[in-house]
């Protein structure tokens, strides 16, 4: 079974708390989606802010953000078992990778969805997954783009090794499609919390790719 991870993108301390109490119980993983307003034209939660919340999942950060170097300590401090930045985040990835290593965390690198798959080939010994969005990034809400699974299933082709995940667009109409892709995972973030019960959207994508 694909696993499915709730992502969160809200730029207020108590709806982030919210929605984790709704998640309790019902997954391991949760994805929280940190915007610097440069990388993307939008802005969430500070890390920083992270530290002080409780909660009882493994969280991993998907900084979608320039310099994410400077983001690697407030997310060891607020817990991130899993933190993922950009392969278009800057010009030196390779100063990046060597700084991430020096704290522990699982590591993973993420493409918009016209980067081609080539330009993360070079770094895949130094990352646990890859992640391909399936939208363009900053909001949530947006529509799927197909296209991108095509990559998704050269690299797996490739390096079926490496774990790889789909994020962006992803609801209830098209969750099958996307995890034929070859995606171990699946992050979905207004899939789960626009509309209806959280709870009952989230049973209800499980068991489409179940």
């Amino acid at each position: 079974m694909k696993k499915i991870i709730p992502a969160i993108l809200t730029n207020d301390v108590e709806d982030l708390k919210t929605k984790l109490v709704q998640l309790k119980g019902l997954v391991d993983w949760v994805q929280i989606d940190i915007m610097d307003n440069i990388f993307v034209p939008n802005q969430s939660i500070g890390v920083a802010e992270l530290k002080s919340i409780s909660h009882a999942f493994n969280l991993e950060a998907h900084l979608m953000v320039e310099q994410p170097e400077k983001y690697f300590h407030d997310c060891l401090e607020a817990g991130f078992k899993r933190v993922i930045f950009h392969v278009e985040c800057c010009h030196d990835l390779a100063m990046v990778f060597n700084e991430a290593k020096n704290y522990g965390f699982e590591i993973g690198i993420a493409l918009n969805p016209e980067t081609p798959i080539e330009h993360v080939l070079p770094f895949l010994d130094k990352v646990k997954l890859v992640l391909f969005l399936t939208v363009h990034p900053g909001f949530q809400g947006q529509e799927f783009i197909p296209e991108v699974m095509l990559k998704i299933k050269k690299l797996k082709e490739m390096h079926p090794e490496i774990l790889l995940a789909i994020d962006g667009g992803l609801k209830l109409e098209n969750i099958q499609l996307a995890a034929s892709s070859g995606a171990d995972y699946l992050c979905v973030g207004s899939g789960v919390f626009k509309n209806g019960d959280p709870i009952q959207n989230l049973k209800q994508l499980n068991e489409a790719v179940s």
